[in-house]
């Protein structure tokens, strides 16, 4: 995997998520060899890091578009994303619901078939602040 995102990014420039979003290196062609080698560790990161990226960006949109046809407009706030993770502040009647609901958007964001049969997991997680979050 890693000889073939090499040569391919060397040929064409860029490497792409899984999602068709590109990124571009200039370094591969620098008589440098660092400057190369800094190229080939960066199109090896990137189609898996803007995979993830994408994953995130479109689980948001489709939790958002939920929480809207829901009806919880007043009840779920996304406070925050650190990585891939999502913070929400939720009301408590609606905490468990919300929980189950995001994780199973957030793990279906692509069919199994397109994922080569690798699950995406979610964990999920309440509290009333993050030193207290407990797994549910």
């Amino acid at each position: 995997y890693l000889d073939k995102v090499k040569a391919e990014a060397s040929r064409k420039g860029y490497t792409e998520t899984l999602f068709g979003r590109r990124r571009y290196f200039t370094g591969f062609n620098s008589p440098l060899p660092y400057v190369r080698a800094q190229a080939e560790r960066m199109a090896i990161n990137a189609p898996l890091q803007g995979t993830q990226a994408d994953i995130i960006k479109i689980a948001m949109k489709k939790i958002d578009d939920y929480i809207k046809e829901s009806g919880m407009l007043d009840d779920v706030r996304l406070l925050l994303q650190v990585n891939d993770e999502l913070v929400y502040e939720v009301k408590n009647n609606f905490v468990e619901e919300a929980a189950l609901k995001f994780r199973e958007i957030m793990e279906n964001i692509l069919p199994r078939k397109d994922t080569n049969g690798v699950p995406i997991v979610a964990e999920v997680s309440v509290g009333e602040n993050w030193g207290e979050m407990k797994k549910i």
